[in-house]
């Protein structure tokens, strides 16, 4: 009977850790994603303007952003989540990719005044990111 009793509290707990997530679920965790690219590029924008970082960091930086960035705001767009909850987050994330092409832009022209203008971008992302997120339940 013990065995029983093992197998069947060890077959339950793989159930529940198979389970998928609610789609709410799976879009806040994109957004958590995006929060961190995010602040990966304004990190890496505030250490070049302060002569800190070479201008390939932040370039390869912006890179993976922009192609970890178009996965997920694709995976978003695939989301049956309300639109009204989808939406904000797809706007907020293409924003996002835009502003880490925009830095990446500035740092290869050798522009501390449009790094910085970029990096301004970012901040305030990250408010809207935030905000966002207390909207949606997290």
């Amino acid at each position: 009977m013990r065995n029983y009793t093992l197998a069947l509290a060890l077959a339950t707990s793989a159930l529940l850790a198979c389970q998928s997530k609610s789609p709410e679920e799976e879009i806040l965790q994109h957004s958590q994603t995006v929060s961190s690219w995010t602040a990966t590029l304004r990190f890496a924008g505030e250490q070049w303007i302060a002569n800190r970082v070479p201008a390939s960091f932040v370039q390869s930086t912006a890179e993976a952003a922009r192609e970890e960035l178009g996965k997920e705001i694709q995976e978003v767009s695939k989301s049956p989540v309300r639109p009204e909850l989808r939406s904000p987050l797809q706007k907020l994330m293409t924003d996002a990719r835009s502003a880490g092409n925009g830095l990446r832009k500035a740092v290869e022209a050798g522009d501390r005044a449009g790094a910085a203008r970029e990096v301004g971008r970012l901040v305030a992302l990250q408010g809207q990111l935030a905000t966002w997120k207390r909207g949606a339940g997290q």
